[in-house]
């Protein structure tokens, strides 16, 4: 399995819980220049399926970050399809639509759009929050945390929930998605909380501090806060996720501790050996 992604910390512990039961083989989504690059990249491979994530969510600084991301999944998509692969896994988010007047979930729906075209069977998960018990972290610590503070700065918005996953739940989750190689779009989560309890269970962060959203905003403008599209994610009307339907389909249940043993006496999947490297990101 090729799994390509922006080399988050979230996405390290995640690659490192697949490993246990997967063949992998890493590719840094930020290290590609071209398709002659990707290629060169991938030629001791013969990997067949693809994992594709990106959850450097603050590296969403600025137009170009999109347009960079939307470029590199394009190369991704000729190459799959030129070396016809059987089955494609995306980590997307709740919400995403190519027409959504929020930029960031306009995006991840043109994403999507491209890797569903490629006519190659499809798994697209729907995940929001991920978090790691074992290592305190989340995937929303790049966006909250300032570290003059060394505090999370909020919005204060005490209705605001999040749809959460372990990193060991959603590693299952992928495993199962892979074997059942089902074209589809699922939702991904196996807890609900706010935001505030969210940061405060998977982090070692213990100042957690609310402001108005439109000081925010205004920090956000000038540059010392996250950017305005992914500020909205958390002000917007929650979309409702549902995983009755990921449970069936897929095959795994996601409020239990337990979800590893489905998996255990299952074929394990195969692919080629790693390649790592250090994680770069140009804002420039």
């Amino acid at each position: 399995m090729i799994f390509a992604h922006s080399f988050s910390r979230t996405e390290q512990t995640l690659f490192h819980s697949l490993q246990k039961s997967c063949d992998l083989y890493q590719l840094d989504c930020s290290q590609i220049s071209g398709p002659d690059e990707l290629k060169e990249q991938l030629r001791y491979t013969e990997a067949k399926t693809l994992l594709y994530s990106f959850q450097k969510l603050d590296a969403y600084s600025h137009l170009d970050s999109f347009r960079i991301e939307c470029e590199r999944v394009s190369w991704l998509v000729d190459y799959v399809i030129e070396n016809d692969f059987d089955q494609l896994v995306i980590l997307s988010w709740p919400g995403a639509y190519f027409n959504s007047s929020n930029l960031f979930l306009q995006h991840k729906g043109m994403i999507e759009q491209k890797f569903v075209q490629s006519g190659i069977r499809c798994t697209l998960l729907n995940v929001q929050a991920i978090g790691d018990r074992l290592f305190r972290q989340n995937n929303f610590h790049e966006l909250f945390f300032d570290k003059q503070q060394n505090a999370y700065i909020i919005p204060q918005r005490s209705n605001f929930f999040v749809y959460s996953i372990t990193v060991e739940n959603l590693s299952a989750l992928i495993q199962s998605a892979f074997r059942k190689g089902k074209n589809g779009k699922y939702d991904a989560f196996d807890t609900i909380m706010d935001l505030r309890s969210f940061l405060g269970q998977y982090s070692s962060i213990q100042k957690i501090q609310r402001l108005a959203p439109i000081y925010l905003y205004y920090k956000s403008f000038l540059g010392s806060y996250v950017s305005p599209t992914m500020l909205e994610l958390f002000l917007l009307t929650v979309v409702p996720m549902y995983k009755f339907r990921t449970e069936k389909e897929l095959g795994v249940t996601l409020d239990d501790e337990t979800i590893h043993n489905q998996i255990i006496n299952a074929e394990p999947i195969r692919a080629y050996p790693l390649q790592s490297h250090e994680w770069l990101w140009n804002h420039s």
